[in-house]
């Protein structure tokens, strides 16, 4: 499986979890488990700094292919690869 492709889908996995996340805070503040509650927040947050950082990565990566897709229409890919196997 492509990275891209097995970043999105961790994304939309922490993603799911922070909605089923939101629905146990309804159902904990209905029963008054206030602690409870606190904790799905802090899950959630976590879950929020680590969806940031893989969505970083994933256009980090987007951008990456982009490089390399221009330099292979430019040429310029194949000549850096020929020059990197000369000096080896």
């Amino acid at each position: 499986m492509d990275i891209a492709k097995k970043l999105k889908l961790e994304i939309a996995m922490l993603e799911a979890c922070n909605e089923d996340l939101l629905v146990a805070i309804g159902v904990h503040n209905q029963r008054d488990e206030y602690h409870l509650s606190a904790e799905c927040t802090r899950k959630i947050n976590k879950t929020n700094r680590e969806i940031e950082r893989l969505k970083v990565r994933l256009q980090d990566h987007q951008n990456f292919m982009w490089v390399i897709k221009v330099a292979q229409d430019k040429g310029l890919l194949g000549e850096v690869v020929k020059e990197y196997a000369n000096q080896a």
